[in-house]
């Protein structure tokens, strides 16, 4: 029955997708190009405001008719939901990055309170806490809890960053179901996520149709934020609960790199982090005059090299990750030395 849903949840979001473009056209979540955009005409923007109660509602259905819904699953969706409608006023009228930024915190940090227990067990088997005595046994697991937040908090914002080309978060958001699902089939994380990570690649591969080069309508940060806390969740829990950190550091390799140089070399060169910009490589090569279409297809290539990389790191790690470091790279130097047309 639950797969029969998922088959029936694709053409339902290609169905509602399709039909309300005309409706999204027609009101304030359009986007206008400026100097920084990667399109010349008016788009739409805001599927994220389908994609994301589909989402939600899908997998706590089939979570329901599985047996394995639990409140952890509950809190999220609800922190997901603020996510969502804070990103909605800020499509529609843009609120400040301090305001957006409190939230994606009090999201982030109250979600990982429900992991405490876990994160105490992580920390003691990775013995973080070997310099500490009893008295402070607790500060690693702060200090690990910080941590994490910040770099869930980061993935959020990777994902919002980064959604600036035709299709790029599709090939990211499903790179890292795809790696979820095997990993669930093979026994090495929860069984939860066979049917998550085929939900998300429902909705997401769906979206494609609309949202492939040239786009019809963008996923607005009323997707890519709510998107980017689920991916981090996905991401944490389960190198919380399994240890599998080298999996799912690998299956956003580039978007990583990508996002941390950039940020970096704005830092070095004095800019605003915080402002908008088209200054990440895949948007350098886009703006040397080279389509969405062929740069998405070498993101795709570079995709499917970390998901392989990704499986083989649980028995060869350092070689999984050096090479993906090295792809990684090398595509970026593509992007940024590539000669314009």
């Amino acid at each position: 029955m639950s797969f029969i849903i998922i088959i029936a949840l694709y053409f339902l979001t290609s169905f509602i997708l399709k039909r309300t473009l005309g409706f999204f056209s027609s009101t304030a979540l359009l986007d206008f190009p400026s100097k920084r955009s990667n399109h010349s005409v008016p788009k739409p923007k805001g599927a994220g405001l389908i994609l994301i109660p589909l989402l939600i509602f899908a997998t706590l259905l089939v979570f329901f008719l599985e047996n394995i819904l639990n409140h952890h699953w509950v809190i999220i969706f609800g922190f997901c939901s603020i996510l969502c409608f804070v990103s909605l006023l800020d499509d529609i009228k843009n609120i400040s990055s301090k305001i957006r930024l409190t939230f994606q915190f009090f999201c982030v940090f109250s979600s990982l309170i429900l992991f405490k227990d876990d994160i105490a067990l992580y920390s003691e088997s990775q013995r973080l806490d070997f310099i500490f005595n009893n008295e402070y046994q607790n500060i690693p697991v702060y200090f690990f809890l910080f941590f994490i937040g910040l770099f869930w908090v980061w993935i959020i914002n990777m994902f919002n960053f980064m959604d600036g080309m035709d299709g790029i978060t599709i090939v990211q958001v499903a790179s890292l179901a795809l790696l979820s699902n095997v990993l669930a089939l093979c026994g090495l994380i929860e069984s939860n996520f066979i049917y998550f990570s085929l939900i998300l690649l429902a909705i997401f591969i769906s979206f494609y149709s609309v949202n492939k080069p040239p786009a019809k309508i963008f996923l607005g940060d009323v997707g890519s934020i709510p998107i980017g806390f689920l991916s981090g969740f996905i991401i944490i829990y389960n190198i919380i609960k399994t240890q599998l950190i080298l999996p799912y550091l690998i299956i956003i390799m580039y978007y990583l790199l990508d996002s941390i140089i950039t940020i970096l070399i704005r830092l070095f060169n004095g800019r605003n982090i915080f402002k908008a910009h088209s200054e990440h490589f895949y948007q350098k090569l886009l703006r040397k005059g080279y389509s969405h279409s062929y740069v998405l297809k070498r993101i795709i290539v570079v995709n499917l090299i970390l998901l392989f990389l990704s499986f083989s790191s649980i028995n060869y790690p350092l070689t999984s990750l050096t090479l993906s470091l090295l792809v990684t790279i090398t595509i970026l130097c593509f992007f940024n030395f590539r000669k314009s047309k």
